[in-house]
Formats: structure tokens, sequence, C-alpha cells
């Protein structure tokens, strides 16, 4: 146990001081906290065109000193990790003023809000102050700080390698969808239409299998909703769920998941779905338009873009949300290992399903459940989203061993009163339908593609022509005339780039903070030509990747 209290130090600056086991730590300076500060930051910064990581913000000092002398840092994230330490209102509008700097209480801070800034700054280095004295606390919170900044370099890595994964399939099968989704009824018309209304969703979890007679029940008040990796299980209880939901764009899943069932409810396709499980959907359909995809987007934008998610769950709870619906109840949601098992009972594991058992976490039962790094991303995603709609929706979960999820607190299935819910609602959805003008937007789309490639061939011709070991401003500026021209396409602009986003986020990072034009060397402004020639090399490779794609290929041959 540890408590905070107030300090003074000789200079008349009000300090911290951190008292724990008869240990009292200031935590700045007791002479002078302001020559404290410029020292530390004098010796720990060297560079300025970097992330900085400050752990500990002390009396505010450092605040004060970032802001008048460090402006050029990229971004200063700071992490409190004592909520006992409060700011006064000359720090809060420092910070308030400030364009670089960030401040957080740990308590409140989830790793994919550090992983949305780091995002922000690829091809930036990053670097980690710690303020004086908080080391010398011994207080688990500096541990859990640094955890959590490793928990977001983690979750950073996860998301670039989904990115580098997809990057082929989040273009190939909006284009094959097409033929479905350019006439589809878009979600949109239902949007705000459940006020009032309740709601399960089903996942896959392994405690799905002891909720069904609860769903059987519940199923006449309340609609439910069942993502895909589910559906085959409540199939085999004979319960057909109001929507099935599907947003994978991988084989892998139709195979497992949808392949030779006859579910003929409504089923909600995001727009990047695998062709198949829209393409063998004998019923009605609605899409939701992905933000991560540009093919479809360029076709509709005036359609409501969904937060791209790596859990079919996740979006399925975002969209009970945005649907209007009061209540949601989680079945299955239990984003941990439950006797060593992930799915319930009479759901395909597929090889893509990694059941390794890495860290533990809290339960809804108030004990501690075994889970595993990407599972853990998707707890971080959930507490995300809900921290985001938690006053608009009540969510509970009913899984008493599952991971606990932020404002999501445990209800047994027993205790809900779904007989209160009214499923009354009346709207209309088409069938699944093939259309002609759906396929031949498609045999645009690939044809659009061919032409961003020869242009994409033309430019990067012109640059092997740029002096090896000498590159002058000129040449950069011919360099910039090619990506100016490049991203005049739609389609680059809104959607190839997108799935290259770790190399065009590095070079706009690279221009703004690393290169000034009036100074730069001839080494940065080889580094320069380099990035973008790569950039231009590996958007040729990508588009040959999804032009000479079988399925393309055959759908285009077709056409």
């Amino acid at each position: 146990m540890y408590e905070i209290i107030n300090g003074t130090a000789d200079d008349g600056s009000q300090i911290y001081i951190y008292k724990s086991d008869c240990v009292n730590i200031p935590l700045n300076s007791k002479i002078s906290p302001k020559r404290e500060i410029a020292k530390l930051l004098k010796k720990e910064i060297s560079e300025k065109n970097k992330i900085t990581f400050v752990i500990g913000i002390g009396n505010g000092e450092i605040v004060e000193t970032l802001h008048s002398v460090y402006q050029d840092i990229p971004k200063v994230i700071i992490i409190e990790p004592f909520q006992e330490v409060k700011l006064n209102n000359v720090t809060l509008n420092e910070i308030k003023k400030s364009k670089n700097i960030e401040f957080y209480y740990l308590k409140d801070l989830l790793p994919i809000m550090i992983t949305s800034i780091l995002e922000q700054f690829r091809g930036l280095s990053s670097q980690m102050i710690i303020h004086p004295k908080y080391d010398q606390t011994d207080s688990v919170l500096i541990n859990d700080t640094l955890k959590l900044i490793e928990k977001s370099l983690s979750l950073y890595v996860i998301n670039n390698n989904t990115v580098n994964f997809f990057k082929k399939n989040w273009i190939i099968e909006p284009i094959l969808n097409l033929v479905y989704t350019y006439e589809m009824d878009p979600i949109d018309k239902l949007l705000g239409e459940f006020r009032g209304k309740g709601a399960i969703l089903v996942a896959s979890g392994p405690s799905l299998t002891d909720n069904i007679d609860f769903i059987k029940k519940a199923k006449d008040h309340m609609y439910v909703f069942c993502v895909g990796s589910a559906l085959r299980a409540l199939m085999k209880y004979d319960i057909h769920p109001d929507f099935v939901v599907s947003i994978d764009a991988s084989l892998t899943n139709y195979e497992a998941h949808f392949k030779g069932l006859e579910y003929k409810g409504i089923a909600i396709f995001d727009t990047m779905t695998h062709h198949l499980i829209v393409e063998n959907h004998q019923g009605p359909a609605l899409k939701m338009l992905s933000e991560m995809d540009g093919i479809t987007g360029s076709l509709f934008p005036e359609m409501t873009r969904f937060i791209s998610v790596a859990s079919v769950a996740i979006s399925t709870l975002n969209l009970t949300h945005q649907l209007g619906f009061e209540e949601v109840y989680l079945i299955g949601q239990d984003l941990s290992f439950i006797d060593k098992k992930y799915y319930a009972e009479g759901i395909t594991i597929h090889e893509g399903v990694r059941i390794e058992e890495e860290l533990w976490v809290d339960s809804n039962d108030g004990r501690k459940v075994l889970t595993s790094e990407t599972l853990y991303a998707q707890i971080d995603s959930f507490n995300q989203l809900t921290n985001l709609i938690k006053d608009h929706i009540k969510i509970y979960n009913v899984s008493a061993k599952g991971a606990k999820i932020n404002h999501v607190p445990y209800i047994p299935s027993e205790k809900i009163n779904y007989q209160r819910f009214e499923k009354n609602v009346s709207f209309n959805v088409n069938e699944n339908i093939t259309k002609v003008i759906g396929k031949e937007k498609a045999i645009d789309v690939i044809k659009n593609l061919y032409q961003i490639l020869d242009v994409v061939k033309v430019e990067e011709r012109k640059m092997k022509k740029i002096r090896e070991n000498i590159v002058n401003i000129s040449d950069i500026r011919t360099l910039l005339k090619s990506v100016k021209k490049l991203r005049k396409e739609p389609l680059v602009e809104g959607s190839l780039l997108n799935q290259l986003i770790d190399d065009v986020q590095r070079i706009s990072n690279h221009f703004e903070y690393n290169y000034n034009e009036t100074q730069t060397t001839n080494d940065q402004r080889k580094e320069m030509r380099d990035s973008i020639h790569v950039l231009f090399i590996k958007l040729k490779k990508y588009l040959e990747l999804l032009l000479n794609d079988d399925e393309i290929q055959k759908f285009y041959s077709k056409g």
C-alpha cells in the first residue's frame, strides 16, 4: 500500500511525495524541479524526431519544459501511474494548447489507444523517459505502465500483420461481391429502427452450449444476432437467428463455418466478406460498408462506413448500437479458454485458430482466466468500443468464466427478464440474387486497376533513370510529381494505398519530420528517393498480385 502526499521544494514549488513502508520518495527534486527537468530532458532527448513516452508527470514542470522547448517532437505521450497526482489548471492548459502532448492516467488508458497513435507515426523511432524518482517507488503501477506500452507495441505489430495478411482479400473480395452487393439493400435503412428493443449477440465461445435453452426461450422476445462462426452450433440445436453477421474475408472461414449450411434468414455482409459466403447465401441480405473498403466505398460514397475490427463479435456489437437497441446480452463471448477450449461444441475448429495459453486476465466471476495475445487484443478492442457506447446502450455478459470487458457486467441467464421485450419492428429485406449491373461494375473496377498498373509502370521506369549516387532537389520534385499523378486515381487514394499504409505513412512522416528541402543532405535525398521508388515497386507488385489472382482472372475472362 502507498499514499501520495503534498510537499514543497526549496524553490517554493509544490511537489508530490510517495509514502510506503516508512519510505518517503519526492516525485520531483526537493531543491529545484525546474532545473531537474531541464537537465533530464537535455540528457534524454538527443533527437527530437522521435515519439516520446514519459512515465510520470511529477508536479507538471515537465509539461512546461516540453511545451516551451521541445515543440518539434512529433508526439509526446505522458502516462501518470498514480491517479492521486493531480494537475493544476496551468498544467492542464499547457497540455490543451500543445499540439504534440497527450496526457493519460494509467487507469483510463487502453493499449489500443496508444497503438492508434503509433500507427499515425509509422517510420519514426521512439524513446522512453521515466520521470525522476518514479522508478524508485517500487510500485506495481510502474511495471503495469511498462507492460501497457509493451502491449501497445504488440497490438501495433498484430494490426500490421493483419493488414499484410488480408491486403489481397480486402481488394479482391469487394470486387467479386459487387455482383451481389451493388444492388443489395444497405444496412443503413435499419439504423435506429430498433429503439427500446432487446438483442442477444451469440458468439462461438465454450459457454454458448450452456445457454442454448435460454436462447430458445428468449428468441421470441429478443432479436438474435449470430456471428458467422456460431451459426453451425445454433442450427445444430434448431435455432435460426434473426440475423447472421459475417465480416471475414478468408476462404478458411467459409469452409469451416458456412459451407453446407442451409440458413435462409437475413444475412448482414460486410462488403469485404469472402465472396463464397455471399454467393452461397440463399436468403435475404444486407450490405454493411467497411471503412477499409475503398472499392465499394467509391461507388457508394453516401453509405455509412463501419469501423474495421478483427472480431465479428465486436463489429456486431457496434452494429446493434447503431441499430438502436436498448439492451444487448452477450452469449458465448468468453474471450478466454474454458477447459482449454476456445470454441463451443458443434463448431468447426479450423487451422487458423491458435489455442495457446499465454496470460491471465480478470474474469466475470472475480477470478482469473487464461487467454492468448490474440484474444487479449480483442478484449482491448471491446473495451475501446464499450467506452464509446456505454452511455447509449446497456450491455451484459452471460459468461461467468469469460474475460471481463469494461462496462459489461455479468448476469446469469436466469435473471434476464426477456419477456418485457417485443419483436415488432416491421421491415423488408430483398433476396440475395446476382445482378447483371453489379457484374458490369466489377468489370469496370478491374479495367481501372489495369489502367493504374500502366501508370505505375511508366512512373517507376522514370525513377530508374535518377542517378544512383547523387540526388538533387529537382529529382525529389520529379518523384513527388509521380506520386501526385498517381494519387489522382480515386482507387489509389481510397483503396490501394490503404493496404500499403505502412509504407505510405513512413514516407509521409519522413517528409514531415526528417526532411527540410533547404537543409537536406544528399544521403537524405537518396533515402527519400529510395523510399518512393520502393513504394512504386510494391504497388506494381501488389497490382500484379491482384490482377493475376485466379478468381479475378476467371471472373474477368468470363466478363
